[in-house]
């Protein structure tokens, strides 16, 4: 049996392991699916993204290997991926893949459900992401909006957390997993059929 795994930022792992949840459950593919998770954290030191991401790269053992990360993520990833055959995906970053077409406004901050779990490890002191700097990467926003996709229960008191470090309102709107799920099923299809052409 063929055996793809997710090579995914852990900023992805709730809405990720429902979507992957529901397509096993509709047996749609006949593959094994693995997720191997990075430190969310990453982002904040482009060169230690880079070294995580093509070491995992070295160590994964699967037929096919879905790199989840946005276009954006990191500016080097056209140079240093291209002997990697790994299948990557065209939106930016992971609020555009989880939640598609969406709001394009730089005044507007976006947030996911794995952001909100996973905020205080990516502003993590210890990589110098203190609350003054987390402020001040904020200070060119006007608003922070949630998009409640029903995965995980993200309370209240988590938003006012949020806010307390932030100082930017925050609003809440729904949505749903649709549009990720779409683009997880065509990564899975793209990785099956560069399986059986053979690709390496």
């Amino acid at each position: 049996m063929m055996k793809i795994c997710f090579l995914a930022c852990e900023i992805y792992q709730p809405e990720l392991e429902q979507v992957l949840a529901q397509i096993k459950q509709e047996k749609l593919f006949s593959c094994e699916l693995e997720l191997t998770y990075l430190p969310a954290k990453l982002h904040v030191d482009l060169k230690k993204l880079k070294t995580a991401i093509l070491q995992a790269l070295d160590a994964v053992v699967a037929d096919r290997i879905i790199l989840l990360y946005g276009s954006k993520c990191h500016p080097g990833f056209d140079e240093f991926l291209q002997n990697y055959p790994v299948i990557r995906f065209e939106p930016a970053n992971c609020v555009e893949l989880i939640l598609g077409e969406h709001i394009q406004d730089s005044r507007t901050f976006c947030l996911t459900s794995g952001w909100m779990l996973k905020w205080r490890e990516i502003f993590d002191p210890g990589w110098g992401v203190d609350e003054v700097a987390m402020r001040q990467s904020f200070a060119c926003y006007d608003r922070i909006l949630f998009t409640d996709t029903g995965v995980g229960e993200i309370t209240d008191e988590q938003l006012l957390d949020f806010f307390e470090h932030t100082r930017i309102p925050i609003e809440v709107e729904q949505g749903g997993l649709a549009a990720f799920k779409a683009a997880i099923t065509t990564a899975i299809r793209q990785a099956i059929s560069a399986g059986k052409q053979g690709q390496i």
